[in-house]
């Protein structure tokens, strides 16, 4: 599958996915079942290799024209 996305797109959807994986790795570590750590660990490492992914491309495009000036 392509997907093809413009940079402030590509930007606020690597933004999206890198704050949930942040999430993931709180629900981990406050997790005391074990099949449920695995798998939440299992879809970090999904979104880790989504966001491997991204390449040259400006971080904070989504935000330009409202928090950062164009």
């Amino acid at each position: 599958m392509e997907l093809h996305l413009e940079e402030r797109e590509a930007s606020l959807l690597y933004r999206v996915l890198s704050n949930r994986r942040d999430e993931l790795r709180t629900e981990v570590r406050h997790n005391k079942d074990t099949e449920t750590r695995e798998y939440l660990k299992h879809k970090e490492r999904l979104i880790n290799r989504i966001l491997d992914k991204f390449t040259d491309f400006d971080k904070k495009a989504h935000m330009k024209g409202y928090i950062i000036p164009e």
